[in-house]
């Protein structure tokens, strides 16, 4: 058994360019196998509390939450992509990256497991792929690609909000890594891969807006003489268009930036309440009490929008102070909070605001992070500057953090730029190693 492990560990040494791809599909199928087990394991555990599956073991789409399972229904049975509320038609409450996964693996199979286990396969060979490419291009070895490759699995909360099949953050958790190793690596067709995953991102969740926009544009700036680094900010361009052609056909406005959801501003209005501070971090905010509004008035998605807009508006004016201490109870929890956050009563109304040991292992990597960011900032700002993954990091840190902030974050929100924050680490930690390795 000693023999063989140190066969492993000697052909793991060698760089990755240098092992034989059939020892790579070997990897491969060993973790799908163990992405699989895993998916049928938290699946279980999930539907202990939400019954998302009958005793067929088919997934009921109405028990989905966060609105995805009216949508995947809407689309499922009416082959119609909207919302209804108070007899108001949402048609983009949500951009659809989640419901239309879902949607289209329910149309192989609506067993809950089938569901589960592929959408987290599709993910998570999306991430072996590009973490291959972008080891084998730098020059490391098998040691370091295999480090990559788990990432996103050696935490356990971070590993099964990934495993969700929910959250739009469990497939952010994995887009947002497989751009950073794009971006700090030069794999062929790097700028294809790219264009492609920022594409997807922009209908996943509208809060990775300048993530989308605005990295495309550092990449004509920083990367080398050459045309194909065009390309993601074609496809940045094509996903805002195709959503908000969409949007202009069904609600004769066109939806971007704050817009790209019709209920932004509803969601807004729960930051912007007096409110706010008594419940977040620690309770949900859903629990916040929120005046409820006669909307049998509003013709259409688009006044609902316009009054929480303007009540918005006016919250602000009158309350400014208010919203930045809260600004710093936000800022507190994104780098400081350890504690289990939203939490919602138990049934004797108690909330569960313990410890949760992967948060607090996940915030010392992140400020580790930003502490060797600015290390290196000030040690050698020339070098900082043409050392293009400190250049990405620290706005793909700013740019994934300016919209939490503005609203709010909780811990799965934050699961991406974690990911992003660890993988910049290894590379730190490994780029005055030499090549080999």
């Amino acid at each position: 058994m000693l023999a063989i492990f140190e066969q492993i560990l000697h052909l793991l040494q060698k760089p990755l360019n240098r092992i034989n791809i059939k020892t790579i599909f070997i990897i491969f199928f060993l973790y799908l196998i163990f992405i699989s087990l895993c998916s049928i394991a938290y699946g279980i555990l999930l539907n202990l509390n939400n019954q998302i599956y009958d005793e067929e073991l088919n997934i009921i789409f109405k028990n989905i939450s966060f609105a995805n399972g009216d949508l995947i229904y809407n689309l499922y049975y009416k082959n119609e992509y909207f919302t209804e509320f108070n007899n108001i038609k949402f048609y983009l409450q949500k951009t659809p990256g989640i419901p239309f996964l879902i949607y289209f693996l329910s149309y192989f199979s609506t067993n809950f497991f089938f569901i589960i286990i592929f959408k987290n396969l599709i993910i998570y060979s999306l991430y072996f792929y590009v973490a291959y490419q972008a080891i084998k291009s730098a020059n490391k070895n098998g040691i370091f690609f295999i480090i990559i490759s788990l990432i996103p699995i050696v935490i356990p909360y971070n590993f099964g909000v990934s495993l969700n099949f929910v959250y739009e953050d469990s497939l952010v958790s994995i887009l947002l890594p497989c751009i950073f190793l794009s971006l700090i690596t030069n794999y062929k067709n790097k700028y294809l891969i790219l264009g492609f995953l920022f594409f997807v991102l922009y209908f996943v969740k509208t809060s990775m807006f300048f993530i989308i926009v605005l990295t495309p544009l550092l990449i004509v700036i920083f990367e080398k003489k050459s045309l194909k680094k065009f390309i993601p900010i074609f496809f940045s361009a094509l996903a805002i268009l195709t959503w908000g052609l969409y949007g202009l056909h069904k609600t004769d406005r066109f939806p971007i930036l704050n817009t790209s959801s019709s209920i932004n501003t509803f969601v807004m209005s729960y930051a912007l309440n007096q409110n706010f501070h008594k419940y977040y971090p620690n309770k949900s905010t859903d629990l916040i009490p929120i005046d409820k509004i006669d909307t049998k008035n509003f013709k259409d998605e688009w006044q609902f929008f316009d009054f929480y807009k303007s009540k918005n508006d006016d919250y602000l004016k009158q309350n400014f102070d208010r919203y930045a201490r809260d600004l710093l109870i936000k800022i507190n929890f994104v780098f400081f909070g350890v504690k289990r956050d939203g939490a919602m009563p138990d049934q004797n109304g108690n909330f569960d605001n313990s410890v949760r040991l992967s948060q607090l292992i996940s915030k010392i990597f992140l400020n580790l992070s930003i502490c060797v960011l600015i290390f290196k900032l000030f040690s050698n700002m020339r070098k900082f500057i043409y050392d293009k993954k400190n250049i990405f990091f620290i706005f793909i840190l700013i740019f994934n953090l300016m919209p939490h902030l503005v609203v709010w974050a909780t811990s799965k929100h934050l699961i991406g730029i974690i990911n992003v924050a660890l993988i910049y680490l290894f590379f730190c930690l490994r780029e005055n190693k030499g090549n080999n390795y």
